[in-house]
């Protein structure tokens, strides 16, 4: 038995899960065009194996390959980013813009953003055509402001132009850290880090690690990508959920710092979910539960799930705070182990001898 505890990511080795995540979220990737993150994310793993990129622009590591009668598992998350895309620009040179993925209009307004051009990026700042400061505007109503002519603004910013936010990483109080796009580079760190764990144990199984594209639009990158590494016997995909605020009740959020929360769904596996649950509380990895409501979760977890002739899935959400804005904050100590749980679950529980776990 693989023992973790609280030996893991001490000292250097949590000083670089938190290099890696500031340097993830200072990258940008918006939905529908991540290859900047993308090759950002290709040079950072190509260590752990070989890497192949879908069509679509997934990266696949094949971290460990055993004999195909042997279990395969797949560690998933996602490196899309939410943001906006020009779709016209008016007589004054303002970019009328749609969303990718789900912003939340609460906070849009006043937003600093930059402008992915084809002269390099430009900064702008959202503003919005909502005269009652008492509402939030539709989507309809904001533009961007880069302070450029309209003939300017058509030649740098045609049809289809990303727009990411701009949210410095900071570190705040009891471990906690704030930056934009926490969801879900900070779910690519944690499986980043749990592939280089599996990479020096003892395992039984074969290991891909699976980055993928377009979640915060419908999650094509992970199914695509799922299809591609058949058959896969089992999941272990990594999202961030909500964390308690004052708005929700207790058992609509986790709690920062009380670790990953453990997700119960019909469509996952409740043998893994409940294995996963057991061995970290023998191994002393702080987790909490997580109830999806509804059939699916509405993470990647459901397209890999429904891959092929299916897969046993899990999915482990780190809890985060101001979902979808320039300022999402998580816990340092919930991504660690997001990281761990996920290493000692594979090491010890997916493995065909006798003995071990039979997930």
């Amino acid at each position: 038995m693989v023992c973790f505890g609280s030996r893991l990511l001490k000292g250097e080795n949590a000083m670089e899960i938190l290099a890696l995540l500031e340097k993830l979220t200072q990258h940008h990737g918006v939905a529908g065009d991540e290859k900047p993150i993308a090759d950002l994310l290709e040079e950072e793993i190509r260590d752990l194996g070989p890497v192949r990129r879908t069509p679509l622009g997934s990266l696949i590591c094949t971290v460990k390959q055993e004999s195909p009668d042997k279990p395969h598992v797949v560690l998933e998350a996602h490196m899309d980013e939410i943001g906006l895309m020009v779709c016209a620009i008016d007589k004054d040179g303002f970019l009328k813009v749609t969303r990718c993925g789900g912003i939340d209009r609460r906070v849009a307004t006043a937003s600093p953003v930059i402008i992915h051009g084809t002269k390099g990026p430009r900064r702008g700042i959202v503003a919005s055509e909502e005269q009652d400061p008492a509402k939030n505007p539709t989507v309809d109503q904001l533009y961007v402001d880069a302070g450029m002519s309209r003939e300017q603004a058509e030649e740098e910013f045609p049809i289809g132009t990303r727009i990411s936010y701009m949210g410095s990483f900071k570190h705040l109080l009891e471990g906690n850290v704030s930056s934009k796009a926490l969801d879900d580079r900070c779910g690519c760190a944690a499986m980043i880090t749990a592939a280089r764990l599996l990479k020096t144990m003892d395992t039984d199984c074969s290991i891909t690690l699976l980055l993928s594209v377009m979640e915060e639009v419908g999650g094509m990158g992970a199914a695509t990508g799922a299809n591609a590494l058949q058959p896969i016997s089992h999941c272990i995909s990594v999202d961030v959920s909500f964390a308690l605020t004052p708005e929700l009740q207790t058992h609509q959020g986790g709690k920062l710092g009380d670790g990953p929360m453990v997700g119960h769904n019909p469509i996952l596996s409740r043998e893994v979910s409940e294995e996963m649950a057991r061995v970290g509380r023998e191994q002393n990895i702080t987790h909490q539960v997580k109830v999806y409501a509804g059939y699916r979760t509405g993470t990647d977890a459901d397209g890999i799930i429904l891959a092929g002739q299916g897969a046993k899935g899990a999915c482990t959400c780190i809890p985060l705070r101001y979902m979808h804005t320039p300022v999402e904050v998580i816990n340092a100590s919930d991504m660690e182990n997001t990281a761990k749980l996920a290493a000692a679950y594979v090491a010890e529980c997916i493995r065909p001898q006798e003995g071990a776990c039979r997930a």
